[in-house]
């Protein structure tokens, strides 16, 4: 029989796998934009804001299964690893909100500068990529550093 415990176990995971694997996909594609012209750009932006939109609900459902897996598996809320998962994810939360849209929003607008475009949204990707490695180490090998 199953248990709770296991089905959010489960659906951490995949929403781990969610909440990072699109942003990998995301690379190829800003590579793309490079080049691309007008007309190209417009679908590729509308892919990269579905991936981004896929990445923030993925994130949503890895914090609360989180949680409930924190209750469930009985870890104390000061651990270490708990701890500094719970701030690279504000941090990551800031990160995200303010990272992509101000980029975005500059397509089609005086300030919009093609190669600074993709410059920054490859670098924000690899960024954001960082930052949730970090999360997922924390969450794998639980260190213990107080």
């Amino acid at each position: 029989m199953v248990s709770i415990y296991m089905l959010l176990l489960y659906s951490h995971i995949l929403s781990a796998i969610l909440s990072i694997g699109p942003l990998f996909v995301l690379l190829p594609i800003v590579k793309k934009m490079r080049t691309a012209q007008l007309d190209e750009m417009t679908s590729y932006i509308g892919t990269f804001q579905s991936t981004i939109t896929i990445v923030k609900h993925a994130g949503h459902v890895l914090v609360a299964s989180g949680i409930l897996l924190m209750w469930r598996g009985g870890y104390p809320w000061t651990t270490s690893w708990v701890v500094l998962t719970v701030l690279v994810m504000l941090g990551s939360i800031v990160f995200l909100a303010r990272a992509f849209k101000p980029t975005l929003r500059t397509f089609n607008t005086p300030a919009y500068n093609q190669a600074q475009f993709t410059a920054q949204l490859h670098r924000k990707i690899w960024m954001y990529i960082i930052l949730l490695l970090i999360m997922l180490w924390l969450m794998v090998a639980k260190p213990i550093l107080w």
